[in-house]
């Protein structure tokens, strides 16, 4: 088990790896020991990296996703959640739920006015 540990603040994050994930970060953990590493550049890393996995339910929506956003909600008229436009997670839930359902009645549209 991969743990990490902040002992300023007395915290610890439990990582549940499976096994060939534990195996393959400790043979990288054992071989970067002995190796010659700039330790400020690898905290770097490190952080940017553990940062981006947690934070990527913090980042907004691309501008893509809010203009498919706002199409859904006219479309089907729903109301776009605030969340929805402020955090990228809330819109791919919103986008997952509604997008079916959005390009199933534009077919239909697209059906019924080259039928009549």
């Amino acid at each position: 088990m991969f743990r990490l540990v902040y002992g300023d603040f007395d915290f610890s994050l439990v990582l549940p790896f499976e096994a060939h994930v534990e195996e393959r970060l400790y043979r990288i953990i054992s071989l970067a020991d002995g190796a010659e590493m700039d330790p400020p550049e690898l905290a770097r890393r490190a952080a940017d990296t553990l940062s981006a996995a947690l934070d990527a339910h913090l980042i907004p929506p691309t501008g893509p996703q809010i203009k498919y956003a706002i199409a859904i909600a006219q479309e089907l008229e729903l109301e776009l959640p605030a969340n929805a436009l402020r955090y990228r997670e809330s819109m791919r839930v919103f986008l997952s739920t509604h997008a079916p359902t959005f390009r199933e009645s534009k077919a239909y549209r697209r059906r019924q006015g080259t039928a009549g």
